[in-house]
């Protein structure tokens, strides 16, 4: 190889020298092929950190939400009434985990359209009234829920990104660890409609954003009509405040 031969024509002090540059400048690749990682997955937890407190709150509020639900889709006492207020099939899936759901064209359109509303400012009272009507008829627990599937799935296409970035760059594992899940890595890229990882990241990143935006906007129009009216309580539950004393 050219390197040995250069080495064998150097004196020993100059070959010592001429090593230890070289394992200086790989050390510095590894060093920077390192860094591109840790920054990657750092986005990538920034982004599941967005949606925390939402997925927190949400938790909380499930049980009250729900019973609130029961109660006013007894008070409609119509079954069409009922069927009005339900979630999407799409939404249901994205909160259950299958957020490969989002290579559908219909999907990745109606989350986005859902965000636009829940982030777009009122202009006039009317338009103050709909939307809130709007916030409150969601289901906040499922946005919440899907919020954080979301978020989980931008990780570890993150991750995979990374790990892509790393094999580019000659490391060996990495390449060996793409290898292995070739055939599933590529199966949902292709679900998706993504051709590679850090495409599918930024998918994945712009859905859960979107989900966390709508989960936050609605939990705030529920607490409006209810969790901060003191003294309202559903048939046969207790107020928030009460909850919270005990």
């Amino acid at each position: 190889p050219v390197g040995m031969d250069m080495a064998a024509s150097l004196q020993p002090s100059a070959v010592q020298q001429w090593m230890n540059n070289l394992a200086a400048h790989e050390n510095a690749l590894l060093a920077q092929r390192v860094a591109a990682a840790e920054a990657k997955a750092a986005a990538a937890e920034l982004l599941k950190d967005q949606v925390v407190e939402a997925e927190a709150r949400a938790a909380a509020a499930e049980a009250w939400a729900a019973a609130v639900a029961e109660e006013r889709e007894t008070e409609k006492g119509a079954e069409g009434d009922a069927a009005e207020g339900a979630a999407p099939s799409w939404l249901a899936r994205l909160a259950g985990g299958e957020v490969d759901s989002l290579g559908e064209v219909e999907v990745v359109s109606a989350v986005s359209e859902a965000a636009m509303t829940a982030r777009a400012p009122a202009e006039s009272l009317d338009d103050v009234a709909a939307k809130q009507r709007w916030l409150k008829s969601l289901d906040v627990p499922m946005w919440g829920r899907a919020a954080v599937a979301l978020s989980e799935a931008a990780s570890d296409a993150a991750g995979m990104a990374a790990l892509s970035a790393q094999c580019d760059s000659g490391d060996d594992v990495s390449c060996r660890i793409l290898s292995e899940q070739e055939e599933d890595s590529q199966a949902r890229l292709a679900r998706l409609n993504v051709p590679n990882w850090g495409a599918a990241a930024a998918v994945l990143s712009v859905a859960a954003s979107d989900a966390a935006a709508v989960s936050h906007a609605a939990l705030e129009a529920l607490e409006a009509f209810g969790f901060n009216l003191k003294g309202y309580r559903p048939k046969g539950g207790a107020s928030p405040e009460a909850e919270e004393e005990e």
